[in-house]
């Protein structure tokens, strides 16, 4: 499950007005910024929470659920690489991010 703030915030992370991400997935803006309203989570059954959360996933955005990463941390976004970036290997299929090599050695976080 997905609040509006996350929706909110990930929307924020990428540089999008409401009125971006609504013409983005074809969904009335109204759609978007009701949602976007909810400090509680979004139902799971509503086609707009799938779809708004397809596309931002998309686009670079990893939703984070309640106590997930840290026993007293709520729910929460972070921008990482978008799910349509493909990664570059060496021969053994070891993926190597450049933001990380730069700072540690051939191979680091990956």
């Amino acid at each position: 499950m997905i609040t509006g703030r996350q929706i909110a915030a990930a929307r924020a992370l990428l540089g999008l007005t409401a009125a971006d991400l609504a013409r983005q997935v074809e969904l009335p803006l109204a759609t978007v910024e009701e949602m976007e309203a909810r400090a509680t989570a979004c139902p799971d059954d509503r086609s707009e929470v799938e779809v708004l959360r397809t596309a931002l996933e998309k686009a670079g955005i990893t939703f984070i659920d309640e106590r997930v990463t840290s026993a007293a941390g709520g729910p929460g976004v972070r921008l990482s690489v978008p799910l349509s970036t493909s990664h570059d290997t060496d021969v053994s299929g070891t993926v190597q991010y450049p933001e990380m090599a730069k700072d540690g050695p051939f191979g680091a976080g990956g």
